[in-house]
């Protein structure tokens, strides 16, 4: 399995097998998968590296999360020697947390955005963009704010990764619009759509753009109408079920292991589709709305 350069908070690599199951039973391999919310984009990277799919097309509203992606296979070679040239110290977190201001970016470039979200994934608290700097200010705990940033073994990831530009696209979209405008909409044709919405729960504290009920609402409206092939991942949530508890929607229930979204050390997720989905190893009940 190919690891994602981004240390990102409820990142999905434990779901990368099971969808790619999920693709060959289904009869859509060789299929363009697109990634609604990118993060971590390690179940797209995957599947494209292991030919399940023929093409990747992710999308992030984050700009400094899609100027990292995008520089990965569209800048590797600058990007990755900002990576080998910068030092990673206090003083440079501090000029680099500047970039979380959406006012101080408007004149940077993707490349410097892209290696701000980087320097900061790789050095904050758990990977949030918006977290403090590993070791505290004083840098007397036992992890310091370079404990998570190997240089050489970032740069040959990042290589490795950008080997597959020729069949990646990279969108800087709000969630809706980027479906709207790049999703077929050709019945069950040959294209796989995988969201994975900002938490319900925790969302506020994990990302920078996360969203409040109405937005949940929103999406659920517009998914549910759509005939093309949708696969969900969300934290489990009476709110978010209720949404999606609707005709021929299955919902499967999910452990996994996430020590940054809770106190206990299993984390309940669900799993919605428009799609059988069949069970995996984890699963702890199932449900689909009779037809």
């Amino acid at each position: 399995m190919i690891k994602s350069p981004l240390r990102y908070p409820g990142g999905k690599s434990k779901l990368i097998e099971y969808i790619k199951r999920l693709i060959i039973s289904e009869g859509l391999t060789g299929c363009d998968f697109y990634e609604v919310y990118a993060g971590g984009a390690s179940v797209s990277i995957n599947l494209l590296a292991d030919r399940v799919v023929k093409r990747i097309i992710i999308n992030e509203k984050d700009p400094l999360v899609y100027s990292f992606w995008y520089s990965v296979f569209f800048k590797t070679k600058e990007l990755c020697d900002l990576i080998y040239s910068t030092p990673i110290t206090l003083e440079k977190w501090y000029e680099m947390s500047k970039y979380r201001n959406p006012n101080f970016i408007h004149d940077k470039s993707v490349v410097e955005m892209g290696f701000a979200c980087l320097f900061l994934n790789r050095t904050n608290f758990s990977g949030i963009l918006n977290a403090n700097m590993l070791g505290g200010t004083k840098q007397k705990s036992k992890y310091k704010i370079d404990c998570r940033f190997n240089k050489e073994k970032i740069i040959k990831l990042i290589n490795e990764i950008s080997q597959m530009k020729e069949n990646v696209e990279v969108y800087n979209l709000d969630a809706i619009d980027f479906m709207k405008a790049k999703v077929p909409k050709t019945y069950k044709g040959l294209s796989f759509v995988y969201l994975d919405p900002p938490y319900y729960k925790q969302g506020k504290k994990l990302y920078r753009y996360y969203y409040e009920d109405d937005e949940h609402i929103i999406l659920s409206e517009y998914i549910l109408k759509q005939p093309f092939n949708w696969l969900i991942s969300y934290d489990k949530h009476d709110f978010i079920e209720k949404l999606y508890s609707k005709k021929n929607i299955a919902i499967r229930s999910i452990y996994f292991d996430y020590s940054v979204h809770t106190s206990k050390r299993n984390q309940e997720e669900i799993l919605i589709s428009n799609l059988e989905i069949p069970p995996i190893e984890g699963i702890v009940e199932a449900k689909k709305i009779p037809g």
